[in-house]
């Protein structure tokens, strides 16, 4: 009887963990919750996540900012959205990113994120794994608000948002992963005979 508390318990948990939290990315806090100041260059704010960021310009670092939207539109989540500006003030002057590189510690699934285009241009992300594959490769434009673009890709390590044309600018919002492999979900039926188990056994054990 024991031993069947034991794997009733082990399933019920289970059915507790099968399930990773997903991880949302907002640039207006960092990883310690604290406010992020707007035209901050975004690095490695969120590395305790498992997350860095790095802006590339001619194949040359350049600054990628969390910063208010830069056409003034309203942004997933307030006060900043992370643009591929070298300097994000309104209009965003100056340089702007060929590519911002999103790298993970650990491989991520369940990603979806939040893209202004700013225009008519379409703003292309692709996908990769551990092994350099491209998994997947999506593309938004033609908004003047954010959208959100949802992807099904599993084992991501590297997510590359690509510029469409030269001195394009665009902002993205609110990234959500999960971290680790897919999740798996317990089937219900089986959660609920291992409580129905559990349960049996706590009462033998009184009697």
């Amino acid at each position: 009887m024991k031993s069947l508390f034991l794997s009733a318990a082990a399933m019920v948990s289970l059915s507790a963990t099968a399930f990773a939290a997903p991880t949302t990315i907002n640039f207006d806090v960092d990883d310690d919750g604290v406010a992020i100041a707007a035209n901050t260059s975004i690095t490695d704010q969120y590395a305790d996540l498992g997350v860095n960021f790095l802006g590339l310009e001619d194949g040359l670092d350049i600054d990628i900012n969390a910063a208010p939207d830069p056409d003034g539109d309203p942004m997933q989540s307030a006060p900043n959205a992370l643009t591929n500006c070298s300097d994000a003030s309104v209009i965003c002057p100056g340089n702007r990113a060929d590519v911002i590189a999103i790298s993970f510690d650990q491989a991520v699934s369940g990603i979806s994120v939040w893209v202004n285009s700013l225009g008519s241009e379409d703003i292309t992300f692709e996908l990769y794994d551990a092994a350099d594959n491209l998994l997947e490769t999506s593309s938004i434009g033609d908004t003047d608000a954010y959208d959100l673009l949802s992807f099904s890709a599993v084992g991501v390590v590297l997510i590359e948002i690509l510029q469409p044309s030269d001195g394009w600018a665009y902002a993205i919002d609110d990234l959500t992963f999960t971290s680790g492999a897919a999740p798996v979900p317990v089937p219900g039926a089986l959660v609920l005979f291992g409580s129905g188990l559990a349960a049996f056994a706590a009462r033998r054990r009184k009697a």
